[in-house]
């Protein structure tokens, strides 16, 4: 991942390990359970928690949900910080920004955003270093 191509034409690969750790992220919490062929708890269950009814605490059962995915499948991440946007214009989208490091280079970060509306679900990166 990503599946684009590159100026020669061929796939495009990732430049260093915390770019791909952030590729790595996005596959993990936009796949859902049992989604995976052979590997049913891969994934997370985020897709349903970001629609359900919104209450006092469904911020925390995402946060929760993202930390126990990450800790099962990608121990080598460390979350730095999860934001949880709900629109108030429309109800129906959510963004979720994460900033993360690699446990090994803690001093370089990195943040994706991870979009989610009622029809689609997007993911971006900024490759931010601090």
């Amino acid at each position: 991942l990503p599946f684009t191509r590159d100026r020669n034409g061929l796939f495009g690969t990732t430049e260093n390990t915390l770019e791909q750790a952030g590729y790595n992220i996005k596959n993990l919490l936009l796949t859902a359970k049992s989604e995976r062929v052979m590997q049913p708890d891969f994934g997370s269950r985020l897709r349903e928690l970001l629609f359900e009814q919104y209450t006092e605490d469904l911020t925390e059962r995402i946060r929760e949900e993202i930390a126990e995915a990450m800790s099962t499948w990608l121990p080598y991440i460390v979350i730095s910080k999860v934001d949880i946007i709900q629109d108030e214009t429309n109800p129906n989208q959510t963004k979720i920004d994460l900033d993360f490091s690699l446990n090994y280079e803690p001093n370089r970060f990195d943040s994706i955003t991870l979009n989610f509306d009622n029809t689609t679900e997007t993911a971006s990166g900024t490759n931010t270093v601090y």
